[in-house]
């Protein structure tokens, strides 16, 4: 099942839908139709969404109703081209990510493998949907690029060990880890990197088009990862390339930390970063970060 987090229009307050047959099925509009009354509020925050026992037995209710009626009642359908599309986001939610833990980005950077996983926290301000405009700051020259596997929590838990890890993952979306290495590798005084205004400027990194239930990637350590910058190919990587493993990062971020349903894992990046290159993005491009069987999530760049 693909999942998404939209507005039918810039009028609407954000909710969540399916994607069936090539159509977003308004979860919100449906149950109003179908049940005659208000919609829970499973389907306004993707947290809730993956955390309630009852959210896909309606789902599938409402999807076998739809079936059954002319599929062109366009309350229950919106076209996928004229919906906005909004980060798959939670009231709760965090956002982890993993720095260098792919093989071939270690190697371009120049810098020895991480002994263990190594984590820092995005802010829900920095994120951003699908088509929206990726925000390049006024203090910032040296905006970057990584496109990443993210892996969305379906279950809350502590000290899980990672045999039973996945257990906790409701699914898998994409996530392009925007960078500001201008700020990201500038000194602290011998404190080490800025994380913070280096991944976390405002309306900068997106995340979606949609978030693939597990049960349709059954491997995904064998996704193809790509990122395009004006149609040219950035970045080709393999998620069979991590070398901290999700079963692993999941046991390692809940040590002392309770994950909660909604919060999404970025796991890393491959080769292909424009700082390898000192190539950045600017004004007027068009990225597109894409891994296979999940789908492409594009956005302009706009200066601020």
């Amino acid at each position: 099942m693909k999942i998404v987090m939209y507005s039918p229009n810039r009028y609407s307050s954000p909710r969540i839908g399916v994607l069936y047959k090539d159509l977003v099925i308004d979860l919100v509009e449906s149950y109003r139709m179908i049940y005659n009354s208000e919609p829970p509020t499973w389907f306004y925050d993707i947290g809730d969404f993956f955390s309630s026992p009852y959210t896909f037995k309606i789902v599938e209710e409402i999807l076998g109703s739809i079936s059954k009626r002319s599929f062109e009642e366009k309350i229950f359908t919106h076209d996928p081209e004229k919906i906005i599309y909004h980060p798959p986001t939670s009231k709760d939610q965090r956002i982890f990510c993993l720095a260098l833990n792919y093989r071939s980005h270690v190697e371009e950077s120049g810098r020895p493998k991480p002994e263990r996983p190594y984590i820092f926290l995005k802010t829900k301000s920095a994120l951003i949907g699908h088509r929206q405009p990726i925000l390049i700051p006024k203090v910032s020259k040296s905006p970057d690029h990584e496109v990443e596997l993210g892996v969305v929590i379906g279950r809350k838990g502590k000290y899980i060990n990672r045999s039973n890890a996945m257990e906790y993952v409701a699914g898998y979306t994409i996530v392009n880890d925007i960078s500001f290495r201008d700020w990201q590798m500038r000194s602290q005084q011998g404190l080490g990197l800025d994380w913070l205004h280096g991944k976390n400027m405002d309306s900068s990194t997106p995340v979606g088009p949609y978030v693939v239930t597990k049960d349709e990637i059954d491997d995904p350590y064998s996704l193809e990862l790509i990122l395009r910058v004006n149609d040219e190919v950035r970045q080709k990587g393999s998620s069979s390339e991590m070398i901290f493993s999700i079963e692993e990062i999941i046991e390692e971020i809940t040590q002392g930390i309770k994950i909660l349903p909604g919060d999404i894992i970025s796991t890393g990046t491959p080769a292909g970063v424009g700082h390898a290159r000192k190539i950045y993005l600017k004004d007027g491009d068009i990225v597109e970060a894409e891994i296979s069987r999940i789908g492409v999530l594009a956005n302009p760049v706009k200066a601020e």
